[in-house]
């Protein structure tokens, strides 16, 4: 990923780097889209792993970009594909991309949404990340932008990014749920400082229009313990249920078995009775 001059830092410590106020932002998205390249690029330095590394924390990493104190969260990714319709990520790794709201407190102004398209994507790829979305609450979507991640444009020759997203229905609709606020970076390609500047923008304007607001990390967080209590008290449910029908099915077993031994006793009765019949007779 093309990338834009800016200040180093290391990994997992906090310092302060400027006294103007601090843009933070939460990188998500499915594994290998990118996300690590992305953070880079926006802070101008090898901050985050490169991609081929798997995130397994979420990392946070700032730096100065064009005089403003930027803060970026890098969060493990989802699944490309998953199996038997379980979900597309296991709950650590939602658990832990809920949990990189601790590291931007109070909260993030954006959520880049990276999106490769060095992949197909279809229906199934939009409902994941809308489901991942929401992770961080009803009010995520006012303040996600989509970013698309492109190896070299030879992929969207003869194409534009607009004619990509408004040729593919599910891009469409996905960008169309944001407000329709979508980027692109690409890693083969010249004018990466450019590409960042315009990212930066367009994530200002996006901050302007919610009124300098972010996404709480503590509603977020609080959203995460309510929809994991709900999920126990689903899981209890389930499990009474459960119980519940093991329990009349060893009910209906213990009757039947007692009926047959009942049918068996009233076999052998009516045979002793036939047989003192027969000897008397």
């Amino acid at each position: 990923m093309e990338e834009a001059r800016g200040t180093d830092r290391g990994r997992g410590h906090s310092q302060s780097l400027s006294p103007s106020p601090s843009l933070n932002l939460v990188l998500i998205g499915e594994r290998e889209a990118g996300k690590s390249a992305v953070g880079n690029a926006i802070l101008g330095t090898k901050a985050f792993d490169e991609v081929g590394v798997k995130t397994r924390v979420s990392v946070r990493c700032e730096g100065v970009v064009r005089g403003q104190r930027v803060l970026v969260v890098d969060t493990p990714g989802w699944e490309w594909f998953n199996l038997g319709g379980s979900r597309a990520s296991p709950e650590h790794v939602r658990k832990e991309m809920v949990a990189s709201m601790k590291l931007c407190h109070p909260g993030a102004h954006a959520l880049l949404l990276v999106v490769p398209l060095s992949f197909s994507f279809s229906g199934r790829e939009r409902h994941v990340a809308e489901e991942h979305v929401g992770l961080f609450g009803p009010q995520a979507w006012s303040h996600t932008l989509v970013l698309f991640t492109v190896k070299d444009t030879k992929q969207l020759h003869p194409t534009t990014i607009q004619e990509e997203v408004e040729d593919n229905a599910e891009l469409e609709k996905l960008v169309e749920k944001c407000g329709r606020r979508y980027h692109a970076l690409y890693s083969q390609t010249g004018g990466g400082e450019d590409l960042v500047a315009r990212l930066l923008a367009k994530i200002q304007a996006l901050v302007s229009a919610n009124g300098e607001s972010v996404i709480l990390s503590e509603e977020v967080m609080k959203l995460a313990r309510e929809r994991e209590e709900e999920e126990e008290r689903q899981e209890e449910v389930e499990r009474k249920v459960k119980e519940e029908r093991v329990r009349r099915w060893r009910e209906a077993l213990r009757k039947k078995e007692m009926e047959e031994r009942e049918d068996e006793e009233e076999e052998e009765r009516e045979g002793r009775r036939r047989r003192a019949e027969t000897t008397k007779s």
